[in-house]
């Protein structure tokens, strides 16, 4: 699981009501529990914005490419040419490089971002309609609290499978509107990213980072 999914995964930390105020008042404590991890893997829309993610991602990585082979096509070309350049164009050329390798880092960094962004927008209507869900789950069960076994900070070690309502929930969510996917407007003007990657990797050139940008899972 991306990084960025396991800290979205903090936003649907469990309903809690505390059990000491239910107990003092006299009320029974009803505790349930779900693997909110199972519920974002199959949540209604999940499919749906990943693809979509995907998709940009791929186009992310496309814009990268094209800078990793315009970059290695310069460093190339000099290397060719540097018997016969006089020192000022070695240096003239040398910085070419250098500024071109800046932006081309930047950029990558730039995307990583990005697609980061990207993906943590897509999952966030899915995940607002989880906490609808859980919280209507919660009064129609009469629960006190819901656990979550999918948190990261997990501290359960041992509990009675028969608590776990994760697929309750899961009908719940199927029963609403599927979220939809923010489609983004590409600007005017844009250039379109081309229709199939380029041909085979291209190594790296000397001292640029490998891109990053991003990780299609």
């Amino acid at each position: 699981m991306p990084v960025r999914v396991r800290a979205l995964l903090c936003a649907l930390v469990p309903l809690v009501f505390t059990p000491t105020l239910a107990a003092a008042q006299g009320a029974a404590v009803k505790v349930a529990y779900v693997d909110t991890r199972e519920l974002l893997d199959k949540a209604p829309g999940r499919t749906e914005a990943d693809a979509q993610w995907k998709k940009e991602a791929q186009a992310m990585q496309d814009q990268v490419q094209r800078m990793q082979d315009s970059l290695q096509a310069m460093i190339t070309a000099y290397q060719k040419a540097e018997a016969t350049l006089s020192p000022a164009a070695r240096e003239t050329r040398q910085k070419s490089i250098g500024d071109k390798e800046q932006e081309y880092q930047t950029r990558t960094q730039a995307l990583d971002l990005q697609a980061q962004q990207r993906q943590a927008q897509l999952l966030q209507p899915i995940i607002d309609q989880i906490k609808v869900a859980l919280e209507d789950i919660r009064k129609e069960e009469g629960l006190t609290m819901i656990l979550d076994v999918g948190s990261q900070a997990n501290p359960i070690v041992a509990i009675d499978k028969n608590l776990n309502i994760t697929d309750k929930v899961l009908v719940k969510l199927r029963s609403m509107p599927v979220p939809q996917v923010a489609v983004p407007t590409a600007p005017a003007g844009a250039a379109k990213p081309p229709a199939t990657p380029p041909a085979g990797p291209v190594a790296a050139p000397a001292g640029a980072a490998k891109p990053k940008v991003p990780p299609v899972n």
